[in-house]
C-alpha cells in the first residue's frame, strides 16, 4: 500500500492576502496590495509549502511576475521553496503585449517531490473560459501530471481551476462535464485520478456579511456532486473555509467565506485525513487543502 500527501491551494498570485482588495470584485484597488505587503506574502507561502512537506502541490493562481503583483516571479519562488520537486505548469492568463511594464501573466503548477517523477504532461483546454472585466480571456483547463509508482498503479494528478463569476455558473458546469468525461478517458486508460482544485462552486454554506450576498448572489452555485463518475468521491472540509470574498481587506467577521477548494477521486483512491489549514488567509485570498491517501 502506497500513502501520499497532497495540497492544493491557490495562491492568489501572491497578491491577495489578507491586506488585499480588488476592484475585479468590487475592491477599491486595481493593483490589489502594496509592494511591501506582496514580499510579506510570498514568504509566508514559501513557509507554508516548505513546512506542508507534501508529495504533491496542485497549485493555483501562480505568476512569473506581473504589474498585478509588483512584478514578483511567484513560480520561482516557489520552486525555491520545493527544491526537491520536479514541475510541470501552464497559463490561464498571459498578455505579454510589447513593453514589460504591461507584463502580466499567471496559471497552475504541479510539483511532484523527488523520487516521483512526472512521466508525463497534458494540458486539456476548456471549450469556454472566463474574460476578465469581460475583456481579457483567461484560458481555463486541466493541467494533468501523470506519475509511475513501482508495484501499482500510475496516477494522473490533475490540476484545475474552474470559472468563478459567469453567471449562475452556467460556464463552470460545462466545464466540469468536460472535465468529468475528460478524467473518465484518464481512468479506462489505466490511471488512478487525483484531482485538486479551485472549484468555484460552494460545497457548504456561505456565510455572507453584511451586503454581499446581493453582490454575489449571480455568481453563486453548488458543487455538482451528483454530477461525478459512479464510484468516484469528493472530499471538502465544512470546518474552516477556503475562500473570502476580496471587496475589501480581510478581517475575520468582514469578510463573506465559503468553502469551494478540494478534490475528487477515482474508486481505487482511500482518503484517510482530509483538512484545511485554517491561516487566516494571511497570505492569499484562499487557505491551502491537504489530504492523505492510500491506494
Amino acid at each position: 500500500m502506497k500513502r501520499l500527501k497532497i495540497l492544493t491551494w491557490n495562491l492568489g498570485f501572491g497578491a491577495m492576502g489578507a491586506e488585499a482588495d480588488i476592484s475585479f470584485e468590487g475592491g477599491l484597488n486595481f493593483i490589489p496590495s502594496s509592494n511591501k505587503a506582496i514580499s510579506r506574502y510570498v514568504t509566508g507561502i514559501q513557509k507554508t509549502l516548505s513546512d506542508a512537506k507534501a508529495d504533491v502541490y496542485l497549485l493555483q493562481e501562480l505568476s512569473s511576475g506581473s504589474f498585478l503583483n509588483h512584478w514578483h516571479n511567484l513560480r520561482k519562488s516557489v520552486q525555491e521553496a520545493l527544491p526537491e520537486h520536479s514541475r510541470s505548469s501552464g497559463s490561464n492568463f498571459s498578455l505579454p503585449l510589447y513593453f514589460d511594464f504591461l507584463r502580466n501573466e499567471h496559471g497552475m503548477s504541479t510539483y511532484v517531490k523527488k523520487p516521483l517523477t512526472i512521466d508525463k504532461r497534458h494540458t486539456k483546454l476548456f471549450k469556454d473560459s472566463e474574460r476578465y472585466y469581460k475583456i481579457f480571456p483567461r484560458f481555463d483547463f486541466a493541467l494533468t501530471s501523470t506519475v509511475n509508482i513501482q508495484g501499482t498503479k500510475p496516477i494522473a494528478f490533475v490540476n484545475t481551476h474552474l470559472s468563478s463569476f459567469d453567471t449562475y455558473g452556467a460556464m463552470r458546469i460545462a466545464q466540469f462535464l468536460e472535465l468529468m468525461k475528460y478524467v473518465k478517458k484518464l481512468s479506462k486508460a489505466g490511471y488512478a485520478v487525483i484531482v485538486g482544485a479551485d472549484w468555484n462552486m460552494n460545497t457548504g454554506k456561505y456565510n455572507f456579511i453584511g451586503t454581499d450576498e446581493s453582490q454575489y448572489r449571480n455568481h453563486i452555485h453548488d458543487f455538482p456532486t451528483h454530477l461525478l463518475p459512479k464510484g468516484w468521491s469528493a472530499h471538502f472540509t465544512h470546518d474552516i473555509p477556503t475562500v473570502r470574498t476580496a471587496n475589501r481587506p480581510y478581517i475575520k467577521g468582514t469578510s463573506t467565506t465559503a468553502t469551494i477548494d478540494g478534490f475528487i477521486c477515482s474508486p481505487e483512491i482511500n482518503v484517510e485525513q482530509i483538512q484545511t489549514l485554517d491561516l487566516h488567509f494571511e497570505n492569499s485570498d484562499h487557505n491551502p487543502v491537504e489530504m492523505i491517501v492510500s491506494y
